[in-house]
C-alpha cells in the first residue's frame, strides 16, 4: 500500500491491519463499525475481524485523500476487488491518550462490495447467520423531495456509492442525487470537522423504509459550489436497496452501463 503521510490510521494500514492491531490500539470501549454488517450481535474481535478482513481484502490499494483533525482522521482508500474498481472510506476516533475509540469502514460501487461480502462471509463461517441477515424493505412509494445541501457547480460529478460510473454535469448528476436521497430519506448530518483546502468529509445517517444506511463522502467545492462527490455507504444491505431502488426509478434513463448484469437486486437475498 501506497502512503503519503503518516498518521495513526495511516500507520496501521501501512504495516497491515489486522484485528490484533485494531485491537491492540483501542480504548476499552472501542465501537468497530464493518461495512458489512450492522447486527448489533458481534463481540469487539469479530467486529474488528470483519473491518480488517474486509480492508486487507482490497488489492493494489492506495491512500488516495487524507484528514486530520483533533480526534479524528479519516481516509479514502482506492483499490480494486477480483478487477473490478472500489473505494473505500475509514472513519477513525481517538481519546486524549491516542487510543481509538471508533473506527467505521464504508465502500462504494455495489457488485465490488458484494464480491468483498462474499469473500469474507466464506472466510468467516463461523459468523452467526444473523451478521448476514438482510430484512425485507417497505415497498418504495417513489416520493422525490430531495433538497441540496450546497450549491451545485454546473460541472458537478457524483462519484455514487453503488453505481458503476460517475454521473456528470449537473442537471443529470443532481438528478440522480435526488432520487438518491428522496430513498434513504431527511438526512442527520453530523459535524466531523474533517476539512483540508478546498475539500471536507462529510458524514451523515438516514433510513430506507426502517434500513438505516450512513453515507460518509469527500466533498470538492469549486468557487463555494460542490463540484465533485465520492461517497462510500455502510451496510451492505442499505447500499443493495440503494442501488435496487435507483435501478427501478431510473434504470432505463442512465442506461445499462451504470449497472451490473451480475449484481442481483435487493429481494434476491431475502
Amino acid at each position: 500500500m501506497t502512503v503519503s503521510s503518516q498518521g495513526s490510521l495511516a500507520d496501521l494500514l501501512s504495516s497491515g491491519i489486522a484485528a490484533q492491531s485494531l485491537l491492540s490500539t483501542a480504548a476499552p470501549d472501542v465501537v468497530f463499525d464493518s461495512a458489512l454488517t450492522d447486527w448489533p450481535g458481534l463481540s469487539r474481535p469479530q467486529a474488528a475481524t470483519l473491518v480488517a478482513a474486509e480492508t486487507a481484502a482490497i488489492r493494489n490499494s492506495e491512500i488516495t485523500e487524507r484528514f486530520v483533525a483533533e480526534g479524528r482522521e479519516g481516509l479514502l482508500i482506492s483499490g480494486e476487488i477480483e478487477g473490478e474498481p472500489i473505494d473505500q472510506i475509514l472513519l477513525a476516533a481517538f481519546d486524549d491518550h491516542g487510543r481509538m475509540t471508533e473506527i467505521k469502514s464504508f465502500f462504494n460501487c455495489m457488485y465490488p462490495f458484494t464480491l468483498l461480502r462474499d469473500r469474507i462471509r466464506r472466510s468467516m463461517p463461523d459468523l452467526p447467520a444473523e451478521a448476514w441477515r438482510v430484512t425485507e424493505l417497505q415497498p418504495d412509494t417513489g416520493e422525490y423531495f430531495a433538497k441540496p445541501s450546497h450549491s451545485y457547480s454546473p460541472s458537478l460529478t457524483f462519484h455514487s456509492p453503488v453505481l458503476r460510473k460517475s454521473v456528470s454535469p449537473e442537471p443529470l448528476s443532481s438528478r440522480v442525487l435526488g432520487h438518491a436521497t428522496s430513498i434513504y430519506g431527511a438526512r442527520q448530518w453530523s459535524d466531523i470537522a474533517l476539512n483540508r483546502d478546498n475539500k471536507r468529509m462529510a458524514y451523515f445517517t438516514g433510513d430506507i423504509k426502517g434500513q438505516p444506511v450512513t453515507i460518509t463522502a469527500v466533498l470538492r467545492f469549486d468557487a463555494g459550489e460542490l463540484a465533485d462527490i465520492k461517497a462510500c455507504a455502510r451496510p451492505w444491505s442499505a447500499s443493495l436497496a440503494v442501488y435496487s431502488r435507483v435501478k427501478a426509478r431510473i434504470g432505463e434513463e442512465l442506461g445499462a452501463e451504470y449497472f451490473w448484469t451480475a449484481q442481483p437486486d435487493y429481494e434476491s437475498y431475502l
